[in-house]
């Protein structure tokens, strides 16, 4: 009898606290983009809760949510009324292609149960339109940091605590051994809040990343100055998710950052790298499971076949025919998996893309990351304060995912979708708000003489 009167009370709290968040989110749809960034970190919590299964489908709604609200909410011109852009998407033909190419391909491949691949490679670019209806201004942006940063350390700290426990301790908390709960060499591979190691490494490097752009431009504010001290902790709770996608990206993001701005850090960074290749080789646990040979070779052996299916198939077998949105197809048409998968891993989003939608998709990804990497590089000395550090950072991770897409199906691993299409829609509002508060773009502005910045104080 107490037990359900007390389960009544927490479901009567919910759909209060819902109907709160409900009405704010409708008067301020920016909130429900803010609050999606801020709990997707924790949505892998959902398999050890004891949650009807349609809980599961609550960023989704949220979203949805969110883009009736901005839609309901948008500013109506008058006509003949000229304004400017709420957000520039200088990256949007290729994506045009990327999405109508990929769209085509499901239905075409696997009719209407493409839905489904269509959901899992393009769901979260409706963040992009939100954004066009309800831009982000600075306040919102700093928020955004704020949420990145402070996941970043939280689920860190998580993550510490899972290694300390051990893999027994998980289990009994409801994880299973062999999904959830993994070892390589007798490691834990820790998984924070999330429910697998491979998209907690890839959002704590996201955060150092663009978290540690914003922080190094501006060291002398508090929020700032506490994660610039944290994140050694978070590179280590980053390591022990044994994620080597997480890892080059983080090391070729920094490179990045500092070739375009912070120069002065590229001593102590060479002495750390220096360091640690010390100490590397007197480590050999540490070293055999980074650097095992093992894992490549079992990506690589099957790419004679992938080459031979991609010569056959032009135009591709079809979006969501391989990796999870595979799964997820099979799931839906009512295939039960006994153990892994049967369906094909490329563990690599270039494969992925070509044998999925052949050259033309896998121009369409390449020319969509390039552009928007150009395009960030060129804001990141133009834009003025915090909003050229945020796009460094955005860029920096641009360029993590080029290279993280070498070795993981990176485009594919929730929540880092989300915030790739979050954080280009957020440089397109700054790069808009700037344009029309100067009355030109702010990529035509000639780059300031000097800022005041970490590496040059």
């Amino acid at each position: 009898m107490i037990t359900t009167a007390i389960a009544v009370l927490a479901a009567l709290l919910v759909a209060i606290a819902a109907v709160i968040v409900a009405r704010a989110v409708y008067f301020r749809p920016q909130l429900g983009v803010l609050l999606l960034a801020a709990f997707v970190p924790l949505n892998g919590l959902l398999v050890i809760l004891p949650l009807p299964g349609i809980v599961s489908g609550w960023k989704e709604g949220l979203l949805l949510y969110t883009l009736i609200c901005a839609w309901l909410r948008r500013r109506r011109v008058p006509a003949g009324e000229v304004v400017a852009p709420t957000i520039l998407l200088p990256w949007w033909p290729a994506a045009a292609v990327f999405v109508v190419f990929g769209v085509a391909s499901a239905l075409i491949s696997f009719g209407v149960i493409g839905f489904v691949g269509i959901k899992v490679t393009f769901f979260y670019l409706l963040l992009v339109v939100v954004l066009w209806l309800a831009p982000f201004d600075a306040r919102d942006r700093d928020r955004l940091v704020s949420v990145l940063m402070g996941m970043g350390a939280f689920t860190s700290l998580v993550g510490i605590a899972q290694l300390l426990a051990g893999p027994a301790f998980l289990v009994s908390l409801g994880y299973e051994y062999g999904t959830q709960v993994r070892t390589s060499g007798g490691l834990l591979r820790v998984f924070s809040t999330f429910n697998l190691p491979f998209p907690f490494g890839l959002y704590v490097m996201l955060s150092l990343l663009v978290g540690g752009a914003v922080a190094l431009a501006n060291p002398s504010r508090r929020r700032n100055l506490l994660f610039l001290c944290f994140a050694p902790v978070m590179v280590v709770a980053m390591s022990t998710a044994i994620v080597r996608a997480a890892i080059l990206g983080l090391a070729v993001g920094a490179i990045y950052m500092i070739v375009i701005r912070f120069r002065a850090l590229a001593a102590p960074v060479i002495a750390v790298a220096v360091l640690i290749g010390a100490i590397l080789p007197f480590v050999p646990t540490i070293t055999s499971v980074f650097f095992s040979s093992s894992s490549l070779n079992e990506r690589s052996g099957r790419w004679n076949e992938v080459i031979e299916k991609i010569r056959t198939h032009p135009f591709g077998e079809g979006l969501g025919s391989s990796g999870a949105a595979a799964d997820r197809i099979s799931t839906a048409q009512g295939t039960v998996f006994s153990g892994l998968s049967t369906n094909y891993q490329p563990d690599n989003y270039y494969v992925k893309t070509a044998l999925e939608l052949g050259p033309i998709g896998l121009w369409a990804v390449i020319a969509l990351l390039l552009s928007s990497l150009l395009w960030c590089t060129r804001l990141s000395r133009t834009l003025p304060g915090q909003d050229g550090a945020l796009t460094l950072g955005v860029g920096a991770s641009i360029v993590a995912s080029l290279f993280a897409s070498l070795v993981a199906t990176y485009f594919e691993i929730f929540p880092i979708d989300v915030y790739f299409w979050l954080l280009l829609g957020v440089v397109g509002c700054a790069a808009a708000q700037h344009e029309s508060s100067t009355g030109r773009s702010p990529s035509d502005r000639a780059a300031p003489a000097s800022r005041p910045t970490f590496a040059s104080s």
